[in-house]
């Protein structure tokens, strides 16, 4: 009996769907000012979440077994940072938002499509980190966003490694 419990077989996991949600929010629209990044990055985005978790297919699993699991990963809501200030007379208020990624994922049996757990980490680019990048040249002459593909990326590759450790301990 006690044989059983110490040599449990482990679940197999399979990939189900990777996906990157179309931004809705208003904040898209004052995103890196007039720059055409957005489709690049939600672009950049997924193709990121292909190498970070790249698993074999659900639909390549053959003969399922009763443990096989099968992970869907989705980044719901990601915004890459900005500032600005607003002006009404001579009252000046500033409009900050510091770059950011959210990951969530389900986790579930392939055969019975029973979910068994699911899981969502918010990652945000360190607040010393942002109001540096915010005082560059880089960001005063706005010739090239303040924080670019590579700032997501790098969010996006921390918010994944929570987000596995979190299954890991989980499972």
């Amino acid at each position: 009996m006690f044989n059983k419990i110490l040599k449990k077989e482990k679940p197999r996991i399979f990939l189900g769907t990777l996906a990157v949600a179309p931004r809705t929010d208003f904040k898209r629209h004052l995103d890196q000012r007039g720059s055409l990044i957005h489709e690049d990055l939600d672009s950049s985005l997924r193709q990121n979440l292909k190498e970070i978790f790249s698993l074999p297919s659900a639909s390549e699993a053959g003969e399922p077994g009763s443990n096989d699991l099968v992970l869907d990963v989705i980044v719901p809501k990601f915004q890459s940072g900005d500032s600005w200030s607003l002006s009404v007379d001579d009252f000046e208020v500033p409009l900050m938002w510091r770059p950011k990624v959210t990951v969530s994922s389900r986790l579930y049996y392939l055969k019975t499509e029973k979910t068994k757990a699911t899981f969502t980490v918010t990652e945000k680019m360190k607040i010393g980190q942002y109001i540096s990048r915010l005082f560059t040249w880089r960001a005063f002459l706005r010739v090239r966003p303040v924080f670019d593909a590579n700032d997501m990326e790098l969010l996006l590759y921390k918010a994944c490694h929570k987000l596995l450790v979190k299954m890991q301990k989980s499972i």
